[in-house]
């Protein structure tokens, strides 16, 4: 038999194209149009959390290579940067940095000399702080040590290249936004600088109802200082406590804001006392943090430190909410242990710092390092 015997006759292959369709069913192009709607629901998941994920790394890279500027910090200087809370580290650490530093330098920077101290804020001046004076907040002492100082042996701080020079209108002091020897390259976009680049807006911006002075805080990768981004953070291992109060930074009011930035607690407890009291994270050392991208650092601004107004809450790495014994001014691990990390109910939400980066943690997040 030969092979085109097996062909169809014309007739047959007439009824069969006569059968055919040539377009969809209503239907059919309801389910194609339903799983093309799925399958670009999916990319566009897939791809949003590539770049959350890229972000929060390049956050924490970011966060990284400051902590390593903290590092060759400690290895020109032989000591840790203050981070501005206390005048006597503060002074004790500039005369071991700088041996010819003049007295002049140490007075732009004195808490009491408030009436004439080279435009850097204080707490004392215009308005106490609830807490005591302070030279800088932990967000400008980042920006006031990592910045540079000039090769000015007796003058690092106002000689060429240092963190301060002459206001040639005004008299005084402002910051200098071309300064020398940095060890961490702060992008000036990010700097809470005035339009001429020397004075700071931070103050203003958070609402800290306080005059803005000239020292500026950094707004780190993650939001932008016009996305309500927040800066980052540096806390000295000598004043996590002291003193009666604990270190904190609020971009906002004292009293009032819902977000605060503290020195986080360990998991850790202090077994050479009894009761064994919990440590913080780098007990010796310092702890640095970025809010991540809601912004929320983690801990709520406490009105006042009493007994019967417990609302200092610290944050451990791995959980709880902490409050402090007011007896003693110390922390014990709670006697409950949430099974949500990073839940801080006065905050109304769950995982308020699972975004957050800092120095201290395994992962590039807080989030990541579960």
């Amino acid at each position: 038999m030969s092979c085109t015997s097996l062909r169809p006759s014309r007739t047959i292959r007439g009824a069969l194209r006569g059968h055919q369709r040539v377009g969809f069913t209503l239907v059919e192009l309801l389910v194609v149009m339903a799983i093309l709607g799925v399958l670009a629901g999916l990319l566009a998941w897939g791809v949003n959390s590539a770049r959350v994920a890229i972000l929060k790394r390049a956050q924490a890279a970011e966060l990284a290579n400051i902590a390593t500027a903290v590092e060759a910090y400690r290895t020109k200087y032989g000591d840790y940067p203050p981070d501005g809370s206390s005048w006597p580290v503060m002074e004790a650490h500039l005369r071991k940095a700088f041996p010819n530093i003049v007295v002049t330098e140490l007075a732009l920077l004195n808490p009491a000399n408030s009436a004439a101290n080279g435009g850097i804020r204080n707490d004392n001046a215009p308005s106490p702080h609830p807490f005591g004076g302070r030279v800088f907040d932990p967000a400008e002492a980042l920006v006031f040590f990592l910045g540079g100082f000039s090769s000015d042996s007796q003058r690092p701080i106002t000689g060429p290249g240092g963190p301060l020079k002459a206001n040639p209108v005004g008299g005084g002091y402002m910051y200098n936004n071309q300064r020398e020897n940095a060890f961490f390259e702060f992008k000036n976009g990010r700097l809470t600088l005035n339009d001429t680049g020397t004075a700071s807006i931070d103050e203003a911006l958070y609402g800290q109802g306080i005059t803005n002075d000239c020292m500026p805080v950094y707004i780190g990768s993650g939001p932008s200082i016009q996305q309500g981004g927040v800066p980052m953070v540096y806390f000295d291992s000598r004043t996590y406590q002291f003193s009666g109060y604990y270190n904190f930074y609020v971009p906002g009011a004292v009293a009032s804001s819902p977000n605060c930035a503290r020195p986080f607690l360990s998991t850790e407890v202090n077994t050479s006392v009894s009761p064994s009291p919990l440590l913080y994270s780098n007990a010796k050392t310092y702890q640095i943090m970025n809010a991540g991208y809601d912004n929320l650092y983690g801990c709520m601004a406490p009105k006042d430190i009493s007994a019967n107004n417990p609302l200092i809450l610290f944050t451990t790495p791995k959980g709880n909410a902490v409050p402090v014994n007011t007896n003693n001014g110390l922390f014990y691990p709670p006697t409950s242990i949430s099974p949500i990390p990073y839940y801080l109910s006065s905050f109304g939400r769950f995982r308020p710092v699972d975004d957050n980066s800092s120095n201290f943690i395994d992962g590039p997040t807080f989030g990541e390092s579960q």
